[in-house]
């Protein structure tokens, strides 16, 4: 038990330690990060209209790079307030990032749990249809898989532009607004990925669950297939699809910079972009805040289960 936490906690501190080396890059690689960042808000501000004059020697300074991680760590550590730059202001980082952060906060885990429950409703129908039309079934999820996150997202958006231009009625917003906040179609943008890729495991799960002896036991004690589907070999193949479901996550944050870019909504990875140039900090505390409760909600799930069901996730997967 000792040498589980241990490790969890080893692989929960080496990512957080790996943000801030990446978000300290610059530092590493030039010898002069204030100057660079000072020549950016110059030329935001129309101050300057070019950085032609600006030389900097390339190399690799390790003390500047250094320091630059230990004081951002102290200051979160201590609860100091990190400053960033906006509009020829420093402003303080927190709590002003917490709003773009729960909006797209929100759009996650909105989008996580609209994948988990089709996913789940789209294998129970497939498992139970004739074996022609899972095949073809089959064939499209992978199919559908294969295409490019943008294309879906921008295919739906038509397909609602399409909708308004015949009926003149807008189902849900399709670009952010402050008066009409897009919810509905980037959480479903989100979710076509994700829900391709659990419905995709989960089917494989219960391939592998159709094989096992008890099945054939209990069709042979002439249970109903979709019974034993319903309560035996779901119930069996939920704990291995929660494990799975870590990566759908990761999905969900690649699509998010593209859903939030194309449909103007002011999330968290525009904040990034809008903020992360002037400010290097900004980024590595926006990745922090998008990590560490995803990692923490899994840690304790999977202990929990753990706990209850006796099974760790070596021994499932």
């Amino acid at each position: 038990m000792v040498l589980l936490a241990v490790r969890r906690t080893v692989y929960f501190l080496l990512p957080i330690v790996g943000v801030f080396f990446i978000g300290a890059l610059p530092y590493l690689f030039f010898s002069n990060v204030k100057g660079i960042e000072s020549v950016a808000r110059l030329l935001e501000s129309g101050a300057i209209q070019n950085a032609l004059f600006l030389n900097q020697d390339l190399g690799l300074f390790f003390s500047p790079f250094l320091d630059n991680i230990g004081s951002l760590m102290m200051k979160l550590i201590t609860f100091s307030n990190v400053e960033y730059y906006e509009y020829q202001q420093i402003k303080l980082l927190f709590p002003t990032i917490l709003t773009p952060f729960y909006y797209s906060f929100r759009l996650v885990i909105g989008a996580f749990l609209l994948a988990l429950v089709a996913s789940l409703i789209f294998a129970l129908i497939v498992k139970i249809v004739p074996g022609k039309v899972q095949k073809a079934v089959r064939f499209l999820f992978f199919s559908l898989e294969s295409l490019p996150d943008i294309f879906l997202v921008v295919m739906i958006q038509y397909g609602m532009i399409l909708y308004f231009r015949n009926t003149g009625h807008l189902l849900f917003p399709i670009v952010h607004s402050e008066q009409n906040p897009s919810y509905f179609i980037p959480i479903l943008c989100l979710a076509i990925i994700p829900t391709l890729f659990l419905t995709r495991t989960l089917l494989f799960l219960l391939d592998d669950e159709d094989s096992k002896s008890y099945v054939e036991f209990a069709r042979a004690k002439g249970l109903k297939y979709a019974l034993v589907l319903y309560i035996h070999m779901l119930r069996n193949s939920l704990l291995s699809l929660f494990y799975y479901s870590k990566t759908v996550y990761w999905l969900l944050i690649s699509t998010l910079f593209m859903v939030e870019t194309i449909m103007a909504i002011p999330g968290i990875t525009d904040f990034m972009l809008d903020y992360g140039p002037t400010t290097p900090e900004v980024i590595t505390v926006s990745i922090l805040l998008m990590f560490v409760p995803f990692y923490l909600f899994f840690t304790f799930t999977s202990y929990v289960l753990e706990r209850k069901l006796g099974h760790t996730e070596e021994e499932t997967a």
